[in-house]
């Protein structure tokens, strides 16, 4: 019964956006595709995607960005243009893209441009439901072709194992991410240096918690602390070379809660915790946990991204006499290794397609293709200029609506439809602007000292892998959250024998096994 009841949902759900959508698509078959040279970008406007007006719709929303709103003034503007005006098909009321993206699939009745992730991609692409783009960029698309060749790591994130590209992805920019940030002037009260190794961290950590730091002749200063649980203990883990996923060292594939070392990093990490070290509430805490330490006086060590966390000085110096919670390099892990495990990834995992049904793929690729000249990367990493950004020496510099806004900088350029989660390559200048100097210079110091692990990379998977990981992965992932939580909270003792056992039973040596056949495609693409 309860799947009868789903199908008749699914299906429901379905009619009704196949419904949206058909009305949505009226407009673009009304406006008429373009046809083969004639859409060809020419001296007047060398951005133009087709000589006639051409409307298509979109399913486009992420978590991050939002619903994609037809009013948003960066496409309106790409719209004049291009002569290609988007209109999404998506309610602003939708909460679960994932699920929304299913309906869809399953009607059957696809908009002109998806966005999706890139094993969805490469799975309905295949069967069919999308467009390969390799003709299309090769023969319409000059800035994206450049791109794309100068960039292989990205072409490989967007095509499957036979070269085919599905997708435009989102393409990152800059290196650094996260880092360790600490109360100096604590360390400076205590007479302490800043730790340069586990011990030194575990000196500091005891001396923060015992020795009243804030003077209030109360013992509540919290050591470690994060405001994403998973998060924060994923960061303590590299002290001990444990890693919570997938690394390649040597080209080697491992998971790290299969290795000897995860079981030495949560003996300690539950040590740790068991001596105050760590925040009692770590679990519980939530996202709001750095910004209430941190404005009580009582939050010791975190390891954080940079611009946000470099905030703090400026909000609470003024409250906290001598507030000083300030970058520092990574701790060496015990085997005397400088490193910061977390970077990165340039491309991203998602990005648009065009579907099978769409009017006119080729004023569509070369719509995909203006956001990769030098006027629409500056519209989707900073806006509209005038009203976000004005060009300044020939850089785009943010107007006081973004920069002085009560609102995170961020949020304001999302407004414009900027920095949305379409495919294009983000500009780090966009996020320069507002980080401040503090957290720029934790930056530069882990570049100079070049602490930074390779990033494991995005890998594909053919469609019998991806169900193999689809099938045993979520009952990994649910078993080590839970156990790891327990041996910290010592609600049972570290047993990583017992603890790699019951891995085993669950398939992950067989995890391990798909993603080392993905690891040598990938490598063997990159050396082509």
């Amino acid at each position: 019964m309860k799947d009868l009841k789903k199908i008749v949902y699914l299906l429901t759900a379905s009619a009704l956006i196949a419904g949206a959508m058909a009305g949505c698509s009226n407009g673009a078959k009304e406006t008429g595709p373009s046809e083969g040279d004639t859409t060809a970008q020419n001296s007047e406007n060398p951005y133009l995607a087709s000589e006639k007006p051409l409307k298509l719709t979109v399913h486009m929303g992420t978590k991050d960005s939002g619903v994609f709103k037809n009013d948003w003034p960066i496409f309106v503007k790409a719209a004049e243009m291009t002569h290609v005006t988007l209109e999404g098909t998506l309610p602003s009321t939708v909460a679960d893209f994932s699920e929304t993206f299913s309906i869809v699939m399953a009607s059957g009745s696809l908009p002109d441009i998806m966005q999706a992730l890139s094993k969805d991609f490469l799975q309905y692409g295949q069967e069919g439901a999308f467009l390969s783009l390799n003709d299309l960029i090769d023969e319409h698309a000059p800035h994206l072709k450049k791109f794309l060749e100068e960039n292989p790591d990205v072409r490989s994130a967007a095509s499957d194992n036979d070269g085919n590209i599905w997708f435009i992805p989102f393409v990152a920019d800059g290196e650094a991410e996260k880092g360790w940030f600490i109360r100096k002037d604590w360390l400076e009260k205590l007479g302490l240096e800043e730790p340069k190794t586990v011990d030194e961290l575990h000196e500091v950590l005891t001396a923060f918690v015992n020795n009243d730091p804030n003077e209030n002749n109360k013992k509540d200063e919290v050591g470690f602390f994060h405001r994403n649980t998973s998060i924060g203990i994923e960061g303590l883990m590299a002290l001990w070379n444990a890693y919570p996923s997938y690394q390649a060292f040597d080209d080697k594939v491992i998971f790290g809660p299969l290795e000897d070392d995860y079981g030495v990093a949560m003996e300690n990490i539950a040590q740790w915790y068991k001596e105050g070290l760590i925040d009692k509430e770590i679990f519980t805490r939530g996202s709001k946990a750095r910004d209430i330490l941190l404005a009580d006086n009582v939050g010791g060590l975190t390891h954080d991204f940079f611009a946000s966390t470099g905030n703090y000085n400026e909000q609470l110096e003024s409250k906290i006499p001598g507030f000083r919670f300030e970058p520092m390099l990574p701790p060496a892990d015990v085997n005397g290794v400088v490193k910061e495990p977390t970077k990165r990834d340039r491309a991203k995992n998602y990005g648009w397609g065009i579907s099978h049904s769409n009017p006119d793929p080729v004023a569509t690729i070369k719509y995909f293709d203006f956001w990769f000249t030098e006027e629409g990367r500056r519209m989707a990493n900073f806006g509209i200029e005038g009203d976000t950004y004005t060009m300044v020496d020939g850089k785009p510099i943010f107007t006081d609506k973004v920069l002085k806004s009560d609102k995170a900088p961020v949020d304001v350029i999302r407004e414009t439809g900027a920095q949305s989660n379409f495919g294009f390559q983000q500009d780090y200048f966009y996020e320069e602007q507002w980080t401040l100097p503090l957290a720029t210079e934790g930056i530069d110091l882990y570049k100079e000292n070049n602490v930074f692990m390779d990033k494991y990379p995005i890998l594909k998977f053919t469609n019998e892998e991806q169900k193999e990981i689809q099938k045993i992965f979520p009952k990994v992932d649910t078993y080590i959250g839970e156990t790891r939580q327990q041996w910290i909270l010592g609600a049972k003792p570290v047993d990583h024998a017992a603890f790699v056992k019951e891995l085993e039973k669950l398939g992950a040596r067989r995890l391990v096994e798909i993603n080392q056949a993905a690891y040598d495609r990938y490598m063997v693409e990159m050396k082509q």
